[in-house]
């Protein structure tokens, strides 16, 4: 079997090996074993296999199919099984690692839905899907069963994505009934419907969410290789280059109806299906045929650190802990309020336990399934900014710190000088937290602990304080084990890690560089200092300042002072407290989200009252963070005034980037449908573009939107600069650009070219004469002066990207 073989039965056969596998090793279980050994996923499987069975059944003799009756007959009812419960445990498990809760009903289910119809696109091709006609003509004989089987059998089919009738949500929904019902382990079932409040007043929803019951969590946390027999998620890494992209669909994997663009409406389509994406779809192009392969030695060490249960993954703890009592109800309120804190944070410590065990359960099961792979490559979809994504999600060059150490170029180039440097830079970054310092300290620190260094890729897993210490401890260790190789073998060690350069806070880099802003420029690095300039700090020691005057000069009111003076007495405020505020403040975080943010800090918890200092806080950010950045801020107005103006012309906003890509914004007010299913009623929201504008969305989200747009831009102008100039090996997430060590003297000089020669442009009068052009009937807002930055400063700006 040739590779492309290999990979058309990757992609097509992974539901239907799963079947033939659990269901092979059920049967010899109970053929070989008196008493077989109880597995919670073998036993759920075949119960709801059954139930699904049955329930075809059911459907072949009623007089009219219910809304899921055609798709839910279209395939085999194993494989429905297996699809809902492998969706289930990997839903569940990603939404308790991310947020600590349990994925909503409706959203589960239209992903159930989606993956059986992908299912039966890869049945037809491989030529071995349900005769639905049959089936359905087997229902009845009278004169016109013929011609309205034809017919049914026809919409399933010809439905590029089963939105005739919802079919997805109708099917998801009932799979997920059935399995709510009939997958048992041990005679109790292991998923359950969880109502949540979300809200309060009118404003208050009460949404359904799935989850895994007690007993089913508790069983599976006990025995954690439980979910590594799921089939792989439906899409994982390829082992051949994916398909290129040369239009708006049909590139990618060999066999599914990938889209260029995800969540990209009708109208957008059509619009974006006219403008010339050639320089786009070459960057796209690249990323796509960057070889990747699994790191055995990370893969090695990981695997031995998780299955002796060491806390090297993220959490303080494994140990799951019993939820404290509640209090009685005539206890002391504030006792009462102690406590239930206190509970809601055992059991979302608890809720993100079991999360992380699941994810790395199925995270370990698919390295190893790639392990022996000497290539594997990354499809990549769009955003309607323009910005690239890797389609597969359990680790990918964009992952968290866990899943990127597991991945490294197969094609190694030796370091050379100017490699050994950047790695060592790279080191150190992943070590370093807090303020920023200078190449050379780096370096140096590098050097100074060097010998901790080789001791700690020598012996990894014994106790060490670099685990507690590092800010990105795996990817940490790769870099270890590469500085290793370098000492020994020296400047022709072949290097095969990826190496980044980060922006600094980039989103207020474009916006400094759209205003040309000298000070938010110097504050972002734009221009060039020999110590890296931090703006978190900046702002950091602005608010203390001002909160400072507050209480020793002014006399604000009497909340604001004593939120002031709390803050005061917990301490300083330092650059962690204020950094998610600024990184997202250009994006359109709210007051009431900086609030809530900063409810997580550790100051904010030292302070009588954390609600009210932390709202306060926000209130003093929101003030301050534009005086760092001073253009910006005028900017951000000016476009939230714009987006405004046009949203309340019943009219959205679209603008060319840098690249030609056509960006569409224009977010209307969800349409809500009530969906009656054969259990329940869901509640979805459809995109239906005869509903007004949102103008609250439309105007919040066009800052974040176009700053987007341009870090996008910036990152295609680098690829095909960089290939152009022979670099084929990428490693991009959006505004950190990585490359082989070797390669990172070329990147530094190119990735600030480029920059210049987006800002060299009037971008942003040119973003204002395109409205107008579209829009001659709004008035729209002047734009605000611009400063006197010289934006060809970052060509010297060895801190811009570092």
């Amino acid at each position: 079997m040739n590779d492309i073989e290999r990979q058309l039965k990757l992609e097509a056969d992974n539901i239907q090996d799963g079947v033939v596998r659990h269901f092979k090793n059920r049967a010899y279980q109970l053929a070989t074993d008196a008493k077989p050994v109880k597995h919670l996923l073998s036993d759920s499987l075949e119960a709801l296999a059954n139930a699904i069975f049955d329930e075809q059944l059911v459907l072949k003799t009623v007089p009219k199919l219910p809304s899921h009756g055609t798709a839910l007959l279209s395939i085999i009812h194993e494989k429905l099984a297996l699809i809902t419960i492998g969706t289930l445990f990997n839903a569940i498990s990603w939404s308790e690692f991310d947020e600590g809760q349990a994925p909503a009903l409706t959203a589960v289910a239209y992903e159930i839905g989606q993956r059986c119809r992908l299912e039966r696109i890869y049945d037809r091709l491989r030529k071995r899907q349900v005769d639905i006609y049959h089936e359905l003509l087997s229902r009845n004989r009278n004169r016109n069963a013929a011609k309205r089987a034809q017919e049914l059998a026809r919409k399933l089919d010809d439905t590029d994505d089963w939105s005739n009738n919802y079919r997805s949500y109708h099917l998801g929904e009932r799979l997920i009934a059935l399995a709510v019902r009939f997958a048992l382990f041990e005679g109790q079932p292991i998923f359950e419907l969880r109502t949540v409040r979300e809200g309060s007043g009118k404003r208050t929803k009460t949404p359904q969410t799935v989850a895994l019951t007690e007993a089913a969590g508790d069983w599976i946390a006990n025995h954690p290789s439980t979910l590594e027999s799921l089939p792989t998620p439906v899409h994982m890494p390829m082992i051949i280059p994916p398909r290129a992209w040369t239009s708006l669909a049909g590139g990618g994997y060999l066999m599914s109806d990938l889209k260029l663009m995800k969540h990209q409406t009708k109208r957008a389509k059509e619009r974006c299906g006219r403008v010339d994406l050639s320089i786009v779809l070459s960057a796209l192009n690249a990323l796509q045929d960057t070889a990747y392969r699994i790191h055995p030695e990370i893969y090695r060490i990981m695997r031995k650190a998780w299955d002796a249960g060491n806390l090297l993954f993220g959490l303080k703890t494994h140990r799951f802990k019993e939820l404290p009592p509640r209090l009685p109800e005539d206890a002391d309120p504030q006792q009462i309020k102690k406590r239930n804190r206190e509970r809601a944070d055992t059991f979302n410590m608890n809720t993100r336990i079991k999360g992380l065990q699941n994810i790395m359960s199925l995270r370990l099961s698919a390295a190893e399934r790639l392990l022996d792979e000497a290539h594997i490559y990354f499809p990549y979809q769009l955003d309607y900014r323009g910005r690239a994504y890797p389609v597969p999600q359990l680790m990918n060059p964009q992952s968290d710190d866990i899943g990127r150490s597991l991945l490294y170029f197969p094609e190694g180039k030796p370091l050379g000088e100017h490699g050994a440097y950047w790695l060592a830079i790279h080191l150190a970054n992943c070590y370093w937290k807090g303020k920023k310092v200078s190449f050379e300290e780096l370096l140096a620190w590098v050097h100074q602990h060097e010998q901790e260094i080789l001791g700690f890729a020598a012996d990894p897993l014994r106790p060490h304080r670099f685990w507690d210490e590092a800010d990105k401890p795996w990817m940490f260790l790769a870099a270890c084990l590469e500085w290793k190789g370098y000492v020994e073998e020296g400047p022709n060690f072949l290097s095969h890690l990826p190496i980044s350069m980060d922006g600094s806070c980039n989103g207020y880099q474009h916006l400094s560089a759209m205003g040309c802003d000298p000070i938010g420029g110097r504050a972002t690095n734009l221009l060039p200092f020999e110590v890296p300039q931090d703006i978190y700090q900046i702002v950091a020691d602005l608010v203390n300042r001002r909160i400072r005057m507050a209480v020793e000069n002014y006399r604000p009111n009497p909340e604001d002072a004593e939120a002031a003076r709390q803050l005061l007495e917990a301490g300083t405020i330092g650059r962690d407290d204020v950094k998610p505020a600024t990184m997202t403040k250009p994006y359109g975080v709210t007051r009431r989200t900086i609030s809530r943010q900063l409810l997580d800090s550790k100051l904010i918890n030292a302070c009588k009252d954390p609600k009210k200092c932390a709202w306060y806080l926000a209130k003093v950010l929101e003030e301050c963070i534009p005086e760092v950045a001073v253009e910006a801020g005028k900017i951000m107005a000016c476009l939230r005034e714009a987006a405004m103006v046009l949203a309340k012309a019943n009219r959205g906003i679209a603008w060319t980037a840098p690249t030609g890509f056509l960006v569409v914004h224009e977010p209307r007010k969800p349409k809500k449908v009530r969906l009656a299913t054969l259990d329940r009623t869901l509640v979805i929201q459809v995109e239906d573009e005869t509903q007004k504008i949102d103008w609250r969305k439309q105007a919040d989200g066009i800052v974040a939107h176009l700053v987007h747009s341009f870090d996008a831009a910036h990152m295609v102008r680098t690829i095909n600069r960089l290939k152009a100039e022979g670099i084929h090996h990428f490693a991009m997430v959006h505004d950190s650009f990585g490359v082989h060590a070797a390669d990172v003297h070329l990147l530094h000089r190119v990735l600030r070219e480029e920059f210049v020669r987006i800002y060299s442009e009037p971008v942003l009068q040119n973003f204002f004469n395109e409205q107008r052009a579209a829009h001659p009937d709004i008035q729209f807002p002047e734009l605000p002066q611009s400063g006197n930055l010289d934006i060809r400063q970052v060509l010297e700006s060895k801190y811009f990207f570092a």
